[in-house]
């Protein structure tokens, strides 16, 4: 082992307290951007993926009754590609075992025809049979977040207050929706006061008397369509048949809050960690500054020895190196549990398919990258400082330049003055 190592063997042991700290901060600043935003591009990319699979329509509109004839006029403005209707309805809910009011969104699914948009995957279960049965009971698949909430597995039974009158759900099943990813209403994450019920779509229109009519509308766009130019003619067309004005995905319930958590925590992740390293970094500053100012005559010493400035400062960058990748490789570790944690969380509230936590190649040099860029090595010293050279005095006598004998080269900033020959 080379004298410089040894030297940073007992450097370290004298600093361990200050290394540990500056390794913690460290640490702290890389286990909070890999947990972060790790969890953030899990969360956007489950969310991506449903999307697609889902088919899940960028413009939506809802009217007060519109005649089934309106879908042909709506997939005639220019940048439409698909259009699909159903028949909506917003119920008040009755829980067994629940004294808490309940809202329910009832859609009607059309089992003969296979869903084009925002398909539904079903988790347990079967899908709704059509036909009238005793006392007007409606066989229908709730939303799973809502059904775990309450505890309802297929054979359970609701009641919803349609169109006037007291109507019984019965529960055949749980699925999930790209439209309901995020289970609450009005933004509050309360999965309990509001569930998503999908049913015969004949059934629900004789209920609401809409027979041969939608009161909802979702639309698929070409990739090179204007979205505000397909919302003014849809608004246009649809304007005299009343209802709320048609708004695309940023307006839609579970994408919006989706896409706020998004832009929160990936803006909560990368300033806070970025506190941290800067922390960090100052705290190497000032711990690095301060062993060089006590070793000036260290360094004065393995300068007269022989060292050059190369080897002096590899052997400071040597000595913070532990410090930083030590917090390095425990800020991935900490970073990846609590970022499982995090996905953990959201996955109570936000409802996948598939939802897994998943760290990208990329980022551990991300994180590395994101590290303030402090030349913490350019605190050391290229040449030993004046006051380490101790000086001597003249002898008074003629010195001749041919025979005079400096101690170190002038260039290297020695005070001492040349011997006498």
């Amino acid at each position: 082992m080379k004298a410089l190592d040894r030297k940073v063997l007992r450097d370290l042991r004298l600093l361990w307290s200050q290394a540990l700290t500056i390794a913690l901060v460290v640490a702290s600043g890389i286990g909070g951007f890999i947990a972060t935003l790790s969890a953030v591009s899990s969360l956007e990319g489950a969310r991506d993926a449903f999307y697609a699979s889902g088919q899940f329509a960028d413009v939506f509109a809802v009217v007060r009754r519109a005649p089934d004839a309106m879908a042909s006029r709506l997939a005639e403005v220019p940048g439409v590609v698909d259009v699909q209707t159903t028949v909506e309805a917003v119920a008040r809910v009755s829980v067994p075992g629940t004294v808490d009011p309940v809202i329910g969104q009832l859609i009607g699914r059309d089992a003969r025809r296979p869903q084009r948009l925002n398909q539904v995957q079903l988790r347990s279960g079967r899908w709704p049979e059509a036909g009238s049965r005793a006392g007007g009971e409606l066989e229908a698949v709730v939303n799973v977040s809502f059904a775990e909430a309450h505890k309802l597995r297929p054979g359970s039974a609701v009641s919803a207050l349609v169109n006037g009158k007291r109507r019984t759900l019965r529960i055949t099943g749980t699925a999930l929706s790209p439209e309901y990813i995020f289970g609450g209403i009005m933004g509050m994450p309360d999965l309990r006061a509001f569930g998503v019920f999908w049913t015969d779509k004949d059934e629900l229109a004789a209920a609401m008397d809409m027979r041969g009519a939608f009161t909802r509308v979702a639309l698929k766009l070409s990739p090179n369509a204007s979205e505000p130019a397909v919302l003014d003619a849809l608004n246009r067309r649809l304007q005299s048949l009343g209802g709320m004005p048609a708004h695309a995905r940023d307006e839609q319930g579970s994408h919006a809050m989706l896409g706020n958590e998004i832009r929160e925590q990936r803006v909560l992740g990368t300033v806070l960690p970025a506190i941290f390293l800067a922390v960090a970094g100052f705290l190497l500053h000032v711990v690095t500054a301060r062993l060089v100012a006590t070793q000036r005559e260290q360094v004065a010493a393995l300068k007269a020895l022989g060292y050059r400035d190369g080897a002096i400062a590899l052997h400071y960058l040597k000595l913070v190196t532990p410090m930083v990748a030590g917090g390095y490789l425990l800020g991935l570790m900490l970073g990846s549990w609590m970022g499982t944690l995090i996905t953990g969380l959201y996955a109570e509230f936000f409802r996948f398919p598939a939802f897994e936590h998943d760290i990208p190649r990329r980022w551990p040099g991300s994180a590395w990258r994101s590290w303030p860029r402090r030349r913490c090595w350019a605190r050391s010293p290229r040449s030993p400082p004046r006051c380490a050279c101790p000086r001597r005095k003249p002898c008074g006598r003629r010195r001749r330049a041919a025979t005079a004998r400096p101690c170190w080269s002038a260039s290297r900033g020695c005070g001492w003055t040349p011997r006498c020959a």
